[in-house]
């Protein structure tokens, strides 16, 4: 069974009336004292500066966009994903938290004529283990493992169904395997092309590559034939299973990657379910809305003992963001399939609403991720 986030279970109508107030609230904290920073410029070239280096421990991630072209910042450890900031246009900025031990790494800039530069750390990283750092994560793999193994589960029978051509059938099966990737895209992410093969969109991979949940969505949906689908159903299962077996494999993770999980979720919900563009040709954008803000929910509730006693203020006040988010999904929620409103039913002040309430807990919860890479090196 799935873990549900504890907040989730609270009355709405509570809920409702603490939006008002919480979407008002500011931060709280701050970059904690000791941590590294590097601040990054994205320039239509790349990454500024190109090169850099660093001693090993927290190193808190500075990005200023000055690009409508190159809008994120991605570290990684060969080709896995550590870490990244997307959506930073000319004008914005935003931060994330990294623990990294001596080695090179790779900052990538996508898009820039020079994206890919280095990033040098030096230095032993004198880490602390402790039994609660070692519950979060443990925690936290517990929940990778029952949600990609229900993802391969769910996932089965939908691709059968389109195999089969049975197209109402798989319309109907399409919106719970969807949840599941949903609420941990974040680690698919982390291994090369494993996410675009199971969720690219249209525009985000060429024709020839377009694959995965969404190419059979448009199939469904628009053009309403399963024809030439079978390959693309059979390869989405075998997607799936291998990042079942990936996360079986004890893949290792950071608390901290955790922490930015969290708000890679959100990125995710304000970029693409809050705009239509997720499931364009479903609309069902409102049930992955939902299962991205229980992933990140869980996500933070797993990290959030590591900052109970150095920082209660911002933990509550994340705590009640996520009371916040919930009470304005409530109103759009309906018993029958598939379960939400269909995004087209929606109004520009309903967008509005819910991307305020989004805005006001990722704002909080950008914080998170330094003060616990601060942690793991006391």
């Amino acid at each position: 069974m799935n873990r549900v986030p504890v907040r989730a279970l609270i009355a709405a109508g509570a809920l409702a009336l603490l939006a008002l107030f919480v979407a008002a609230c500011g931060s709280s904290a701050e970059a904690p004292a000791g941590s590294k920073e590097l601040s990054y410029t994205l320039t239509d070239e790349g990454c500024s500066p190109h090169d850099a280096a660093a001693a090993a421990g927290p190193i808190n991630f500075k990005v200023l966009g000055e690009s409508a072209s190159v809008t994120e910042l991605e570290v990684l450890d060969g080709e896995t994903l550590l870490g990244e900031r997307e959506n930073i246009t000319d004008g914005i900025s935003g931060s994330f938290a990294l623990t990294l031990e001596e080695g090179e790494y790779t900052v990538r800039c996508n898009g820039g004529s020079e994206e890919d530069g280095t990033l040098k750390v030096t230095g032993k990283l004198q880490t602390t283990s402790s039994p609660v750092v070692e519950k979060s994560i443990d925690d936290y793999k517990e929940y990778l493992l029952e949600n990609s193994t229900e993802l391969v589960e769910l996932t089965k029978p939908f691709a059968a169904a389109v195999e089969a051509g049975e197209i109402e059938k798989a319309k109907q099966l399409y919106p719970e395997p969807r949840i599941r990737y949903e609420r941990i895209e974040p680690v698919a992410e982390s291994f090369g092309n494993l996410d675009p093969e199971i969720d690219a969109r249209a525009n985000d991979v060429p024709a020839s590559e377009f694959k995965g949940f969404h190419r059979i969505e448009k199939a469904l949906w628009e053009e309403r034939t399963t024809k030439g689908m079978t390959p693309v159903a059979e390869g989405l299962v075998k997607n799936v299973e291998e990042l079942e077996a990936i996360i079986k494999g004890n893949v290792k993770i950071q608390a901290t990657e955790i922490a930015n999980g969290a708000n890679e979720l959100l990125t995710e919900v304000s970029t693409s379910k809050i705009t239509g563009e997720e499931e364009r040709y479903s609309h069902i954008d409102l049930v992955d809305f939902k299962a991205n803000v229980e992933g990140s929910q869980v996500a933070w509730e797993d990290v959030a003992p590591l900052m109970e006693k150095t920082q209660p203020k911002l933990s509550k006040e994340i705590n009640e963001d996520f009371e916040a988010v919930y009470a304005a999904l409530k109103p759009y929620e309906r018993k029958a399939y598939p379960g939400f409103v269909y995004y087209g039913e929606l109004t520009k002040a309903d967008t509005r609403k819910l991307a305020q309430v989004i805005d006001t807990l990722a704002q909080n919860l950008s914080l998170v991720p330094a003060q616990i890479a601060k942690g793991e090196t006391e």
